[in-house]
């Protein structure tokens, strides 16, 4: 992690008005995103102890958690998010709930979560985006505060990691273009922002939703074609009468 205190930070930020705002659509983006998706294993990583997702078929969902922390659900999994105790081609479906945001090593944990998708998986990417009024608002902050303590990570950027990891990018969506203000009065006189960019699918929103499918080349395997090999026999000659004698 960035600062062991960056957990604490985003799951106080999250019970303000703004991030229960925010939480929110992040919830129901997750839950339409996860309405089709069918199989086994669902992992989720995020700085909040616990997301709770309503619309998903899978049968068992993992939490995965730097370290054991106080009133987690009984399906948390201590571990590095750059080494995680799974096995190669064993989940459907990773989220990264804004965790790659306070993970000092982002690249990595990208890259062991490809390494636990079964092929044709699902890895589903929440984070903040750097173009726009959060940004700016990130730019001008002391960063000692969530959500202005995350990195910012750049959509183009985690493209080119998808990439990288064997990954292929499906979706990009853009969410909540109102300024981060904590006063819902404030932000309701702002909300014709969203109703003008939204439609648009502008980058400048506050946060970003990518969608990536692991795809794996299958290879059709040809039977050789077997040639029968081809024997020079010498003619066969008649004996003459002097080889008879």
């Amino acid at each position: 992690m960035l600062d062991d205190q960056s957990r604490q930070f985003f799951q106080k930020w999250y019970k303000s008005n703004l991030g229960e705002s925010l939480l929110k659509l992040e919830q129901e983006q997750l839950d339409s995103e996860l309405d089709s998706a069918v199989g086994y294993y669902l992992v989720t990583q995020s700085p909040l102890k616990d997301l709770p997702l309503k619309n998903h078929r899978l049968r068992e969902s993992i939490m995965i958690a730097p370290a054991l922390e106080f009133g987690a659900p009984n399906n948390t999994v201590v571990a590095r998010a750059s080494e995680l105790p799974l096995e190669p081609d064993g989940v459907d479906v990773h989220i990264f709930h804004h965790s790659l945001d306070i993970s000092a090593t982002p690249h990595d944990d990208l890259r062991e979560a490809a390494r636990t998708l079964l092929p044709s998986g699902k890895l589903i990417i929440i984070g903040f985006n750097p173009w726009g009024l959060w940004g700016i608002r990130r730019v001008f902050s002391k960063k000692i505060r969530a959500p202005w303590c995350g990195q910012f990570i750049r959509h183009r950027r985690l493209e080119d990691w998808l990439k990288v990891a064997g990954l292929t990018l499906e979706s990009t969506r853009f969410i909540y273009y109102e300024p981060p203000l904590q006063s819902s009065k404030w932000r309701s006189r702002f909300t014709w922002i969203d109703k003008l960019l939204r439609p648009l699918k502008l980058p400048f929103s506050g946060v970003y939703v990518m969608t990536a499918t692991k795809q794996v080349r299958r290879f059709i395997p040809l039977k050789p074609r077997w040639s029968g090999a081809r024997v020079r026999v010498p003619p066969l000659t008649k004996p003459t009468a002097k080889e008879m004698k």
